[in-house]
């Protein structure tokens, strides 16, 4: 019986990595997108992609120690987007 909860466990881990590098690529694109074209439209899917995805990835931080790097990360790169400055790409 424990082989098939690790087995669970495991597939559990696998998929909230999967939906951590989601959200990393999906945010890389958008930072990378505002600082090539700083303009108000970019910075507004900046900001809408941080804003939606930042939830998700503090849930899954919550739960698991090794995501909180890049729940810091996504916060300080919308912290710079709404203060005007160059958002960071984030790393996992």
């Amino acid at each position: 019986m424990n082989a098939i909860k690790d087995q669970a466990v495991s597939k559990n881990k696998q998929l909230l990595l999967n939906i951590v590098l989601h959200a990393i690529e999906q945010v890389n694109f958008a930072i990378r997108n505002l600082n090539k074209r700083s303009t108000i439209g970019m910075l507004m899917q900046c900001e809408d992609t941080l804003t939606d995805l930042l939830p998700i990835v503090k849930m899954i931080a919550d739960d698991d120690v090794n995501f909180e790097s890049v729940y810091s990360q996504m916060s300080i790169a919308l912290s710079a987007a709404q203060i005007g400055g160059e958002p960071m790409e984030i790393e996992l």
